[in-house]
């Protein structure tokens, strides 16, 4: 195996140990538990070996067109830190400095979390040298926009998220096509050059056509955040019912708001998920930052949904009990019931 000044690089059997336990630090550490790797077979092995060494010889002739891909391939099929120090090594010399970076950034991460603290620093000194030349894009979407039912933002066939919308994202030099769809209107296309290094293009989307034929547009229906509360009784009811099957009601009502809240954060916190597997984190569960953060992000919806079904089923049981024990008549004096519903549950409060 190559050595190079610095680092001592090791064979690529050793790199791949390291990596498979760098890698598990890493994710137990960002909580984002990812299935365990498949085991590689040797004839993956083999041919990833094979199609490193073809890689580093295209490379050192200049060849980084022709030795990027191979370098891709191995690392698919046989995972390693060394393999994907060399990629970010490939791709820069291709000019694509954002993809660089962002594997520079990956591997310090791992080399780190490995214990590799001289191969870390050297991995992070090359993304330090890169990040002043970044070429960055802004897609902006105005406000009135963002409403519109099932808005899509595309860039070069990948979905860009609504927590990148306006946001300075680094992209590889060159030209880049932006696409944005909505139901009932006109798909609006726009190719931009991001070339010059350093600099950050920013693209305003304007507001969409309608589409020939389609229905006006309806309002927009924002995520769901609280169920509807039961219908108060009647007075007549009030009359019949004693104040503690009222408050069984109320109680119960509030485990529906609940139910609801968990559900509308269990679909944010799937959405996030796709969100991060759309060209953000691979097969091997290895993401760059924007997966990392849309990663967290959906964790942390995850435990609110759980939080607000936990509270939700205790809601309904005791508004079941409640109800269901309440004596046949009520007391002459007039119940007082309140309730206050919040993000994670409920709180009630009565006099009867």
């Amino acid at each position: 195996m190559t050595q190079r000044t610095g680092p001592r690089w090791r064979t690529r059997s050793q790199v791949a140990a390291l990596a498979a336990a760098g890698t598990l630090a890493v994710a137990t550490a960002l909580a984002a538990a990812p299935a365990a790797a498949q085991p590689v077979s040797a004839q993956d092995q083999a041919a990833a070996q094979a199609l490193f060494d073809e890689a580093r010889a295209l490379a050192a002739a200049g060849q980084h067109a022709e030795a990027c891909p191979k370098l891709e391939e191995s690392q698919r099929l046989d995972p390693s830190i060394g393999t994907q120090y060399y990629l970010a090594e490939c791709l820069e010399g291709l000019g694509r400095t954002a993809s660089a970076w962002t594997l520079y950034v990956q591997v310090g991460d791992l080399a780190e979390a490995a214990g590799q603290s001289a191969r870390a620093s050297y991995a992070r000194e090359r993304a330090e040298l890169i990040a002043p030349s970044l070429v960055r894009l802004s897609i902006r979407i105005p406000d009135a926009l963002r409403s519109v039912p099932d808005l899509r933002v595309e860039r070069d066939g990948s979905l860009v998220g609504p927590p990148q919308w306006g946001a300075a994202v680094p992209v590889d030099p060159g030209r880049h096509t932006i696409v944005v769809t909505a139901t009932g209107k006109k798909p609006w296309r726009r190719e931009v050059d991001a070339s010059a290094p350093g600099t950050t293009v920013a693209l305003d989307v304007p507001p969409l056509e309608e589409a020939p034929g389609a229905p006006a547009a309806a309002a927009a229906t924002p995520p769901p955040a609280a169920a509807p509360r039961p219908a108060p009784p009647s007075a007549a009811d009030a009359a019949r019912w004693p104040a503690q099957r009222v408050l069984g009601l109320v109680v119960g009502g509030a485990g529906l708001a609940a139910a609801a809240v968990g559900a509308g954060f269990g679909i944010h916190a799937m959405a996030k998920r796709d969100a991060s597997n759309d060209g953000h984190c691979d097969a091997q569960d290895v993401c760059d930052p924007e997966g990392l953060r849309l990663r967290g992000e959906s964790l942390d919806a995850a435990r609110v949904s759980t939080i607000a079904f936990v509270g939700a089923g205790l809601a309904l049981a005791g508004g079941a009990v409640l109800f269901f024990t309440a004596p046949s008549r009520s007391e002459p004096a007039a119940a007082q019931v309140g309730v206050s519903i919040g993000p994670l549950g409920a709180s009630v409060v009565g006099r009867f």
